[in-house]
């Protein structure tokens, strides 16, 4: 077994060299594919252009399994590694006895390096997957005040019966936490359930819900010192003085990562391309612009956080 796990990491690392090298020649295959695989969820928080949304968007709001299959199959086939499943709250997701764990496995079995999927924390957590994001937008009140009442006690509840390596939080800063950076970090460094904290920007919609260039930039002053001090910071350095760049189109490199909808459209970049990118907070878009870009300093951190799976 050991020498299979060295042999496949040495796969892995060899596709990730080439597919780098590729893109620096001009290439533009996706290296990643984020699945919408529902819009259904069991909350609705203030800032959610989805749940505010979603009577208004077109059937189907649900991905069959079969239909998950093929689109992942193609997106392996058309050079994709790093498998994402995001919603609405994916962990809800389910055709029939199906649960988001049989996609997760089935994306194992196609050949993806890393599956992971994005949570709201308060449902089940699927341990087979490599990544696990949660959100978490503050302390108790914040973010309650933002996700729903109790929300916060649930998702530390659920998060002290998980044992798993790769488990890290999301926060997405906007008016109501943006005073709260210092205190959600220190809640991820004191938690020995989550392994690091992604810092994001809200991206519009909501208009009201996004900061200012001042504000975004004290922020992101603030994130540095944390990182400097020690706390578990994700994003990298140089990917967050590009956070304080709004208007990312011209550097977004769209084509390294697909998402496909519940009705199997495909998007390059992300859903909020167009408008939306003159005040991108996306932090992952600067991490592989940065990659694209030669950046060896954010290749080896985001080689760290996504590490190689030998499963």
């Amino acid at each position: 077994m050991g020498g299979m796990g060295i042999t496949r990491s040495f796969g892995q690392t060899a596709y990730y060299g080439i597919w780098f090298l590729r893109s620096l020649l001009g290439s533009k295959r996706p290296l990643a594919t984020t699945m919408i695989i529902t819009y259904q969820c069991n909350l609705k928080c203030q800032h959610c252009h989805i749940a505010e949304n979603l009577p208004n968007i077109p059937q189907p709001h649900k991905m069959p399994y079969e239909v998950a299959l093929e689109e992942m199959k193609a997106s392996y086939d058309r050079g994709a590694r790093v498998l994402f499943f995001e919603g609405g709250e994916p962990t809800h997701w389910n055709d029939g006895e199906r649960t988001l764990l049989d996609l997760i496995k089935a994306g194992r079995d196609i050949g993806f390096f890393v599956t992971g999927y994005t949570t709201n924390g308060t449902n089940v957590f699927y341990l087979e997957s490599d990544v696990i994001s949660v959100s978490l937008d503050g302390p108790r009140e914040a973010h309650d005040s933002i996700r729903c009442q109790g929300v916060f006690d649930k998702l530390m509840e659920n998060l002290s019966k998980v044992d798993h390596p790769n488990v890290f939080a999301n926060m997405v800063v906007m008016p109501d936490n943006k005073h709260l950076v210092r205190d959600t970090a220190q809640i991820v460094k004191d938690n020995p359930r989550i392994n690091g904290l992604m810092i994001n920007f809200l991206t519009p919609p909501p208009d009201a819900k996004v900061l200012g260039p001042d504000d975004k930039r004290k922020v992101v002053e603030e994130v540095v010192a944390l990182k400097k001090e020690g706390y578990p910071i994700l994003n990298s350095k140089k990917a967050l003085k590009e956070l304080l760049m709004e208007d990312y189109s011209k550097k977004c490199p769209f084509w390294a990562s697909e998402f496909v909808l519940p009705d199997r459209s495909k998007l390059y970049g992300c859903p909020m391309r167009g408008e939306s990118c003159k005040r991108c907070g996306f932090n992952a878009v600067r991490e592989y612009s940065l990659i694209t870009r030669g950046s060896i300093s954010t290749i080896l951190s985001m080689a760290g956080r996504f590490g190689l799976s030998t499963k």
